[in-house]
């Protein structure tokens, strides 16, 4: 098993040092009532700043933030078990990790808690990982709490896609635009996750800027295992191949291999994306091009309605092997 430590459990913080120094700035000023918003893609090390940043508010650390070094204190081990009194943090996932709702309730219970006493009269942090997982009614509850914030109260919400999310939010919120890991920068948080992984060989797969929360999500679910898979599902049909598809198909299709499900679906519109482009680099036969395009724009709608309407997994990948097998044949080879 692969494993980055949990955002609140995690000292080691590698990356992002603009957005370090912009931090810097804030603790000493009034800034701390503000809220600010953390946007960038997903397992890059957001959450885990915020956890990072929190610690060094309540540690009254007199060295700069970019300074700071993380120990094991007393207020490391609260928040590393969730019980340190004057923070709040909000997220919501089933038993398998997947992000769920956040209702009106959940931001009822988050203003009731806002209305208790600071420890030691000091300050307070809210984080919400992440803000996108809001329902509508949740968002405009917590927007009324962001209009009158209770004082020495710092607001941490974390986003990984901005461009969801409400004009009303946005106007009260610092924000902060994280990047992309470099590769030296996810070598070396790989570095302390796993010496096995062939970081090389996921790259060739999902690309360059492929973040360290991904990559180990990919390894802790058998990467290798459904790649294998995958290519037995687009192979030639016959009857041995045909049999050991349908067994693919049956185990994929299964609840408790939702994870595995959503990585083998990647990787057929990754298929699907690397031979697009390489008829659009060759420049001919656009007929196939504007086949697969609209092969993708067909299976992303259908992905979608999986989910929105819990529509049976089964028959969509029946429905990959088929297409794939097909496309295969013309001769669209990724």
């Amino acid at each position: 098993m692969n494993e980055i430590n949990e955002p609140w459990q995690n000292k080691l913080f590698i990356g992002h040092q603009a957005i370090v120094r912009q931090l810097d700035s804030l603790k000493n000023t009034d800034s701390i009532n503000n809220s600010v918003l953390f946007n960038g893609p997903i397992g890059i090390g957001k959450c885990t700043l915020a956890f990072r940043y929190t610690n060094y508010v309540f540690s009254n650390n007199v060295s700069t933030f970019m300074d700071y070094e993380q120990i094991n204190d007393d207020t490391f081990s609260q928040i590393s078990k969730h019980s340190f009194p004057n923070l709040y943090y909000m997220s919501n996932t089933d038993d398998s990790g997947n992000p769920l709702e956040i209702k009106i309730d959940d931001i009822r219970k988050l203003k009731e808690r806002l209305t208790g006493k600071l420890l030691n009269g000091g300050q307070r942090v809210i984080i919400m990982d992440t803000i996108n997982d809001l329902n509508r009614s949740a968002q405009n509850a917590l927007l009324k709490i962001l209009e009158e914030p209770p004082n020495d109260t710092l607001f941490i919400l974390i986003t990984h896609n901005i461009n969801l999310l409400p004009d009303t939010i946005l106007s009260r919120c610092l924000k902060f635009n994280f990047k992309n890991l470099s590769i030296s920068d996810t070598n070396r948080v790989m570095s302390h996750v796993s010496s096995q992984a062939n970081l090389k060989k996921i790259r060739d797969i999902y690309g360059e800027n492929i973040s360290p929360g991904k990559i180990v999500y990919l390894l802790d679910n058998n990467l290798e295992e459904i790649i294998n898979d995958f290519h037995d599902l687009i192979e030639k049909s016959n009857a041995t191949n045909q049999k050991n598809a349908l067994k693919i198909i049956k185990q994929y299709s299964k609840k408790e291999n939702a994870k595995s499900f959503n990585i083998l679906f990647e990787l057929f519109m990754i298929w699907l994306k690397k031979n697009a482009i390489s008829l659009l680099a060759e420049l001919k036969e656009d007929y196939k091009l504007y086949e697969l395009l609209g092969y993708w724009d067909r299976y992303t709608d259908k992905y979608n309605n999986l989910n929105i309407f819990n529509l049976n997994k089964e028959e969509l990948l029946l429905s990959i092997h088929r297409d794939a097998w097909y496309l295969s044949n013309r001769k669209i080879d990724g």
